[in-house]
């Protein structure tokens, strides 16, 4: 993935001149209530945090549809923006082809993982496996995923905080500051209610730039008709020489075992009510996935046609700020960096609060307190994810010091090269009953040295031009090896396995017990309050807006602010309606003598 330069020269004109990136009093008023929305959510969330299990997994109470969402906005950020967008820019709809292999992904977690991690009555994602596996395969899960997420989480907050140094004109490194610390404080606060609830105010953010970037995008290309005859030959082609079918098997395999196998994403199947919610949340996920691919990359895509010497001036990796200053008007960028904000945070916080779990239940108290009780794990949570959200923003701070793009690079390849043997194993333990522990760690350390291994073959054969088809299929036929790897070796491991029945019925004891049905009462009261919040939080985005209108320097910005507020308003207050309706039904229910005396 490439990331956003550190610099724009400054300047408005003609084409070749690289223009500014200003934020207007109307901006920073978005962006400024955003960020006091977020943490006034926390803080809501802060008081109704009674135990880990409340923190790390919502109590098993977050409803399927708010889980679906968060699932969905937790698996992108700023990164998703820029890459897939320079990807369109540069090559066309084979972006959307790449993009949307997010859709399979999310399809086959919600028929064979979502609702194996509902079953598996967890708060943490590799908490099961010891039942599973023993001691050993635990703890070497959970040291095995845990650099990898730290790291990945400075280069998003590093990603994200390009955006806003360029608006305020502040140091990149203040922006990663202020990034982090409102990511963890949210978090830190109001645990996964709180990250589910903002990700549903972000997932509004992000619908309102698509909604504002794809019409003014069409209307400057002058129509789709117009733009599909006037785009560069193979733009409409789904794959080309660099994107062939192979690479997306590839990007299918890699995006199947991060939306399943990812500890932030498996969160939100494990935090609902039951099984069958599980798999709605995934199906979910793959709709929104399906419907906004298209409408996020788009832009982008035509943009092509109206933004025509980024190539030349080597500026690609910055589209969507291009897109942002020449289609927006004054006043309304704001929403734009908002929805990037959000978009990083909601992926940053999750990781937070998902290692924050692991380290809280599988490491403090599995090898040091087992007997601690529910309020020693809730502060002793709070304090990690104070200190794995400090980890990460150190990384970005030492990002912001270079930004040298063969470090990051570097990172992204690292990442992928591992992604199999953290990830795949917990997906095997969920799917498998004839997986062993043995087979766990074999298929974990075969698919770290193959990983290794082809990191090697990138940095020592391809730059001598060896294989000129690998040379451009590397980055799909290294995942698919890896991945292959991976299951063979869990697959010998298990079959050398002497304890394979014993597996087998540790699978039964964890899959085969039925479900405890949720208490309707303590369950209705509780989604009643959190669409209350919804609602409210819906209002005060139309609020916002509203105020950016307000304070907008043109008539057209005021004219598109006020009209976008007055939309959302309509939502947020048939929201909160509904919701009260509901609460007055089951009131109604729960006492029908008195209704009746009445």
């Amino acid at each position: 993935m490439i990331l956003l330069s550190n610099t724009f020269p400054l300047g408005r004109g003609g084409e070749g001149v690289i223009p500014q990136f200003p934020l207007t009093v109307s901006d920073l008023a978005v962006i400024i209530g955003y960020l006091l929305l977020v943490l006034g959510i926390g803080l809501y969330f802060r008081g109704r945090m009674r135990s880990a299990e409340d923190y790390f997994a919502g109590g098993h109470r977050i409803p399927w549809w708010l889980a679906g969402i968060s699932h969905y906005i937790s698996s992108a950020s700023a990164l998703t923006f820029v890459a897939y967008s320079q990807l369109g820019y540069t090559s066309g709809l084979v972006s959307i082809a790449v993009a949307w292999t997010a859709v399979p992904g999310c399809i086959l977690g919600g028929l064979f993982f979502a609702h194996r991690w509902r079953q598996a009555r967890v708060s943490t994602p590799v908490e099961f496996l010891e039942r599973r596996f023993g001691f050993f395969v635990r703890q070497l899960m959970v040291w095995a995923g845990i650099p990898m997420k730290v790291a990945e989480d400075g280069l998003k907050l590093f990603a994200t905080s390009l955006f806003l140094a360029v608006g305020l004109h502040i140091p990149v490194s203040w922006a990663v500051l202020a990034c982090g610390a409102i990511a963890m404080v949210y978090t830190f606060l109001g645990g996964l209610w709180a990250l589910a609830v903002t990700d549903y105010v972000q997932f509004l953010m992000k619908a309102l730039a698509l909604l504002l970037l794809v019409p003014l995008a069409i209307w400057r290309a002058g129509g789709l008709v117009h733009a599909a005859g006037a785009l560069p030959h193979g733009f409409l082609h789904v794959t080309d020489a660099a994107h062939s079918w192979t690479y997306i098997a590839g990007f299918v395999v890699m995006l199947t075992i991060t939306l399943n196998g990812s500890w932030s994403l498996a969160q939100k199947f494990y935090s609902v009510e039951d099984s069958h919610q599980a798999r709605k949340a995934a199906f979910l996920s793959a709709a929104l996935y399906l419907v906004a691919t298209p409408m996020m990359i788009l832009p982008a895509i035509l943009g092509r046609l109206f933004l025509p010497n980024l190539i030349a001036q080597h500026h690609t990796a910055d589209v969507y700020v291009f897109l942002m200053i020449s289609l927006l008007p004054a006043g309304m960028v704001g929403i734009i960096v908002a929805a990037l904000l959000s978009a990083t945070m909601a992926t940053v916080s999750a990781d937070f609060s998902v290692i924050a779990g692991v380290l809280t239940r599988d490491v403090y108290q599995r090898l040091f307190r087992p007997d601690a009780s529910a309020a020693h794990l809730l502060r002793t949570g709070r304090l990690i994810t104070l200190l794995v959200g400090s980890a990460s923003v150190g990384i970005g701070l030492y990002l912001s010091r270079g930004g040298d793009q063969p470090i990051l690079h570097l990172m992204v390849i690292i990442a992928s090269a591992f992604l199999a043997p953290s990830f795949l194993p917990l997906l095997g333990a969920l799917a498998s009953r004839r997986l062993t522990g043995r087979g766990v760690i074999l298929g974990f350390f075969l698919g770290l040295s193959t990983g290794l291994g082809l990191l090697a073959a990138r940095a020592w054969l391809l730059p001598h031009g060896y294989w000129p088809w690998l040379r451009t299929n590397f980055d799909g036929v290294s995942i698919l090896i890896n991945t292959g790897m991976t299951m063979l070796g869990m697959w010998l491991g298990s079959l050398a396995s002497v304890s394979s029945e014993a597996s087998s019925r540790s699978y039964d004891a964890i899959f085969g017990t039925p479900e405890p049905n949720p208490a309707p009462a303590s369950v209705a009261g509780e989604h009643a309050g959190v669409q209350t919040v919804i609602a409210f939080a819906t209002l005060t985005v139309a609020a916002l807006l509203g105020l950016a209108g307000l304070l907008a320097p043109t008539a057209s910005a005021r004219a598109a602010d006020l009209s976008i507020a007055f939309l959302i308003s309509t939502l947020g207050g048939h929201r909160l309606a509904c919701t009260r309706r509901r609460v007055q039904a089951a009131a109604s229910q729960e006492s029908p003598h008195s209704e009746v005396k009445s």
